[in-house]
């Protein structure tokens, strides 16, 4: 039993990477990114090819991937998004749909549909505790897992309380009118929030490639775990979208060790169902906003 729950704290914890991505574009913008895991997939294909064609450094490629991410981010949102807001919510989203569109056919026109591997970032034999509570194995890709949950999480929490473009974050994401009547850049703002949410979606495509392959839909049960993390949690904050997360994993794990392997793929559908119908607000939800 211990062993599940590990691992599915492991997994709850990518989903809950992604959720946070995912919550930080829609807190601030209010647009959820359809295009959120292929934007990561994008990157993670070209960091493979930086690292496996041309040779570069693999810590190297990464650092230069995320640079790339938080740029496409900002593109995407300065002269596809940025335009448009003045229209209509749902004009917003086609054009992530758009964006999603374009990647996917860009990857598999460059790189093809064969999976590519990718190289881990950490190695080693897992630890192994040994006591009055059994055998528990703590594999290296969990711990670096954890590790990464656990920095960005403290990062994030420090940069909104203490920071003044921090501040200036939490200001727009309360009332992008009133945040700009007070001096607030807001354009700068709403991009640092794309730049942010593709570079996450970047990192979860990093970790992830070395077990489930480089290939074009690499990162869409992540993205579906991940908006299902952040339903659960409540898309309005972010300390929603980390234990939205890692409670998702757990269940998940347990439902498929004890119930059914099957089930796991109709569990998450279930899981928002029941949200949603239950605790509209999510779990730690706070009172939702209209945006007009």
């Amino acid at each position: 039993m211990i062993n599940q729950v590990l691992l599915g704290l492991s997994n709850g914890a990518m989903y809950s990477l992604v959720a946070i991505g995912l919550v930080m574009m829609y807190k601030v913008s209010g647009v959820m990114n359809f295009a959120y895991g292929n934007m990561g997939m994008f990157v993670t294909y070209l960091v493979w090819w930086l690292t496996s064609v041309i040779g570069l450094n693999l810590y190297v490629g990464i650092v230069l991937g995320i640079v790339f991410a938080a740029l496409m981010g900002i593109a995407v949102e300065r002269f596809g998004l940025r335009p448009i807001r003045h229209l209509s919510h749902g004009s917003m989203l086609i054009v992530t749909f758009g964006v999603l569109m374009i990647l996917e056919g860009l990857a598999v026109q460059i790189w093809g549909t064969d999976y590519k591997p990718f190289p881990e970032l950490v190695t080693g034999a897992p630890l192994v505790f040994k006591g009055n509570f059994g055998i528990i194995v703590l594999r290296r890709q969990d711990i670096l897992v954890f590790a990464t949950l656990l920095t960005i999480s403290l990062a994030l929490l420090l940069f909104t309380k203490y920071t003044k473009f921090g501040i200036a974050v939490r200001a727009v994401s309360e009332n992008e009118e009133v945040a700009g009547y007070m001096g607030i850049n807001v354009g700068a703002v709403l991009s640092f929030s794309w730049a942010f949410g593709v570079s996450m979606a970047a990192l979860v495509g990093f970790i992830s490639a070395p077990k489930v392959f480089v290939s074009p839909l690499m990162l869409l049960f992540y993205q579906i775990q991940g908006f299902t993390a952040a339903v659960l949690g409540g898309f309005e904050t972010f300390t929603g979208a980390v234990f939205g997360g890692l409670i998702l994993g757990v269940l998940e794990k347990l439902v498929e060790r004890y119930i059914s392997e099957g089930f796991k793929a109709t569990f998450s559908l279930a899981i928002i169902i029941i949200v949603l119908m239950f605790f509209p607000k999510g779990l730690f939800g706070k009172s939702l906003r209209r945006r007009v």
